[in-house]
């Protein structure tokens, strides 16, 4: 039988290179034997504020709001990031490494708190080279052996693009109209396809919104969702779609509150609007 390497490097510090880590972890390697490559240092998604059950109403919604408010209030970007940390809406593998990037990556508190265990975090830039001896980054140089096995988790999920017209004669160029959702995003758009006529009319309905990268992106993203989303409440048909819709929980959960904050009586198959 073979042995285990003595060293695993994880290269990429986005939501594969998070749950590779975790893997390692969770199938008994030590801390100690993971070197993380972490290019730049991610802000990250607390998995307790998205969850859809009723029995996480409160949180979820309420963590909407607290963003909402944030947002508005907040006077620069390093103040917004500074109370949305504050607040527990966002997290940050080190206290005292400032992100320069967001992915959208969602971690639980246990999960982060299993990640800041690996104390070999090497913050030298990207990759340039990997030599028998050594790691050539951006930044510097790491020592390496034959010993070590690389797992690269570089690559994007998502291509960031420029944002382009979707419907543009025969041609549909399928991207997120709601942030960080693509599976919604597709289904939305094939919605909207199938059933508004106008080019015009399918291209307002579905506003792009290009994939994060920067911190700065969290903003713009939240803006462009409720741009997108008050266009969608106008449309009772389409308000009607979308709580139908499985892919969005949250617009079903909604639905079934009453104004006063009571859970409303269970709802058919076709939940009305309000």
């Amino acid at each position: 039988m073979k042995r285990p390497p003595a060293v695993y490097v994880v290269i990429g510090a986005g939501k594969t290179g998070i749950d590779a880590c975790l893997w390692l972890l969770q199938n008994q390697v030590s801390p100690d034997d993971i070197c993380w490559i972490v290019p730049r240092d991610p802000w990250l998604q607390n998995r307790a504020n998205v969850q859809p059950g009723e029995e996480f109403f409160e949180r979820s919604f309420g963590a909407f709001a607290i963003q909402a408010e944030i947002a508005a209030a907040a006077e620069t970007i390093d103040a917004l990031f500074a109370q949305l940390e504050a607040t527990g809406q966002l997290l940050r593998l080190d206290t005292g490494v400032t992100p320069t990037m967001y992915h959208g990556a969602i971690v639980s508190l246990a999960e982060l708190d299993a990640l800041r265990q690996i104390q070999n975090v090497v913050r030298m830039g990207r990759i340039q080279r990997i030599e028998r001896d050594r790691i050539l980054l951006e930044r510097g140089t790491v020592e390496s052996s034959t010993e070590r096995l690389y797992v690269d988790c570089s690559a994007s999920a998502v291509e960031r693009r420029p944002a382009t017209p979707i419907f543009t004669g025969r041609k549909i160029t399928v991207q997120m109209v709601r942030a960080l959702q693509p599976t919604f995003s597709s289904a939305f758009i094939a919605h909207i396809e199938a059933s508004i006529d106008g080019e015009a009319e399918k291209n307002e309905l579905c506003t792009p919104i290009p994939m994060s990268d920067a911190p700065h992106d969290w903003l713009n993203m939240m803006l462009m969702n409720l741009t997108n989303q008050d266009r969608w409440r106008r449309d009772p048909q389409l308000r009607d779609w979308i709580t139908r819709s499985r892919l969005d929980r949250f617009s079903d959960l909604a639905h079934k509150v009453t104004p006063r904050g009571e859970a409303a009586p269970p709802v058919a198959s076709h939940p009305g609007t309000s």
